[in-house]
């Protein structure tokens, strides 16, 4: 029953992240088509971010699984969780500092866009499942 457990885990995060990697581009063009080129690339530079954080979260998270292991499987949690916050904090102090011109109401957007992935990805993980 574990290892059933650990493959539905592994999926969803492996979902979850493949959705919010193909967001990046969809973002960067959402933006270009409302706006002009600075606004994607600033949506294309949130969409990465938060793509980028949420790949540290899902590789720490899911390093280890099992009953056994539940205490490990916390501890890699809370590690993903500062690491991914800590990955957002210095992403968006480097952008917002060094790329020049920016469009800030588009990172944002864009960041938001690939978060809300995080929502569709169970949804879609569970679409999959029932068509096999």
């Amino acid at each position: 029953m574990s290892r059933t457990s650990r493959l539905i885990d592994r999926r969803l995060a492996k979902a979850l992240v493949l959705l919010q990697a193909i967001m990046i581009p969809v973002s960067a063009l959402i933006a270009w088509v409302l706006k002009d080129s600075t606004a994607a690339l600033s949506a294309a530079l949130g969409a990465f971010v938060c793509w980028l954080a949420s790949c540290y979260f899902s590789w720490q998270s899911f390093r280890a699984a099992g009953a056994r292991a539940s205490r490990h499987v916390l501890s890699n949690m809370y590690r993903g969780l500062m690491g991914k916050f800590a990955i957002m904090i210095v992403g968006f102090i480097l952008i917002l500092s060094n790329v020049q011109p920016l469009s800030p109401a588009a990172l944002f957007c864009g960041f938001i866009l690939v978060q809300t992935m995080t929502w569709v990805a169970p949804f879609w993980v569970s679409r999959q499942q029932k068509q096999v």
